[in-house]
């Protein structure tokens, strides 16, 4: 008896930061939107086939949220917004070792999920008292590629 393993998978690319800068209404920093794109392929025993979907999310490069955006309407904001300002960020994230807790059972949720403005120097604490699942998630939905986990 053979098992045959099919459905769809999600590849998440950030595509940029565009548009002018804002101000965001949950974390209030002010930024260019970052613009993420998701692809819903099909897949057979994990390899993909063919896309199903695409969809783009305009978000706050800090909190991650926002909205989601058809493609006609997201290419366009992307193709006219070009004002000369320089953004790029940096993610990592904090295990703290001091809190890590004891026992068979216990979850370990000592992580610290951090951004830095490259421009600017600034850090910002995104999340604090994650687990590192958590910390997989959200690199996921911002579409960032590499996360480096940093042991304090």
């Amino acid at each position: 008896m053979a098992v045959i393993v099919y459905g769809t998978h999600v590849f998440t690319k950030l595509a940029g930061y565009f548009g002018q800068r804002e101000e965001c209404p949950f974390c209030h920093r002010v930024y260019k939107k970052g613009y993420v794109k998701n692809s819903v392929w099909a897949h057979l025993e994990y390899i993909p086939l063919f896309p199903v979907k695409k969809t783009y999310f305009k978000m706050c490069p800090v909190c991650g949220r926002g909205v989601e955006l058809k493609n006609k309407e997201a290419k366009a904001e992307m193709v006219n917004s070009n004002d000369g300002y320089r953004q790029e960020f940096e993610a990592y994230a904090k295990h703290i070792l001091a809190k890590k807790p004891k026992g068979i059972m216990s979850v370990d949720n000592s992580y610290e999920f951090w951004i830095r403005d490259l421009v600017s120097g600034e850090e910002i604490l995104v999340d604090s008292e994650i687990t590192k699942d958590i910390v997989k998630r959200i690199k996921k939905n911002m579409g960032y590629k590499k996360v480096p986990i940093i042991d304090v």
